[in-house]
């Protein structure tokens, strides 16, 4: 999934008004915002949004213009973040972080009773050989969903499929914010895993990508505690993100304690294919 950034004057934004995806505003940002290999067909996502499969809400200021826009696709008991984006034409305010707080409030009010949280994924801040400036991109990214509460998969190997035919996976890790109880166990965070590799790339469950993720979990770790979803805080070298980043400040980043990971089975895990919907690819948000 994939999050571009910079931000416009949103004094006085209606933030994150729901849209049937009608407006041209937000298609055009969409394709010039994410690279070709990294979003799904414009035709694909109009037709989700038009089906309910894909909600899309926009960020405008007091003269309609778009600010920034999220699409999301609900899953079956959680959701999953596919794309964020700024226009970053306009003045940055932190209307990212904005829209992203009140999205989470219309989602959690929505799918409380139902879903577990909202889930997304973005580029790994641990991949070797990363320039220093992409590294420091990166760990703001992150640090701009810890900023809004949200957990981290700590001491597991993610990756993001691609999208493009013969293009290897790309390193990733997933977070979540949690709508109610904490995602605190190895079974639950493989079978979202699972659903995001099967409904959200398309990939099989015999796919090497997936064999290789979905090993690392123990699914018989069933009770609260046997998977601990927070890491070890990455304060040590802090990185200071300036409130005209892209990616919006919010709240203090949760204190975390070093991660208890679940036992690694020694065989490949067998996960029960989920059956994909017939619904398109979904792209990993990465936040500029």
């Amino acid at each position: 999934m994939s999050t571009a950034n910079k931000s416009a004057n949103s004094s006085s934004a209606l933030l994150c008004q729901p849209s049937n995806g009608q407006e041209s505003d937000w298609s055009k940002l969409y394709e010039t915002a994410f690279p070709q290999d990294e979003r799904m067909p414009l035709a694909d996502v109009q037709a989700m949004i038009s089906n309910n499969t894909m909600l899309l809400h926009r960020t405008t200021n007091a003269a309609g213009e778009l600010l920034c826009f999220s699409l999301v696709t609900p899953m079956s008991n959680f959701t999953l973040l596919a794309y964020i984006a700024t226009d970053q034409t306009k003045r940055s305010s932190g209307v990212g972080s904005k829209h992203m707080k009140e999205l989470i409030q219309v989602l959690k009010a929505s799918y409380h009773q139902t879903q577990i949280g909202l889930f997304l994924e973005i580029e790994s801040t641990k991949e070797a050989n990363l320039s220093v400036d992409e590294t420091t991109m990166r760990k703001r990214r992150l640090a701009f969903y810890q900023r809004l509460h949200c957990k981290r998969l700590c001491g597991k190997d993610y990756f993001l499929p691609s999208y493009a035919a013969g293009v290897a996976h790309r390193h990733g890790e997933l977070l979540w914010y949690e709508f109610g109880a904490a995602v605190d166990k190895d079974s639950t965070v493989a079978q979202v895993i699972a659903e995001i590799y099967t409904r959200g790339y398309g990939i099989s469950s015999s796919h090497a990508t997936y064999v290789q993720v979905l090993s690392q979990f123990n699914l018989a770790a069933t009770a609260a505690g046997d998977y601990d979803s927070l890491c070890p805080t990455q304060n040590a070298n802090p990185v200071v993100v300036a409130p005209a980043v892209v990616a919006p400040a919010v709240v203090a980043p949760v204190a975390a304690a070093p991660a208890a990971a679940a036992p690694v089975s020694s065989a490949p895990v067998a996960i029960a294919p989920i059956t994909p919907a017939e619904i398109p690819s979904i792209a990993a948000p990465d936040v500029k």
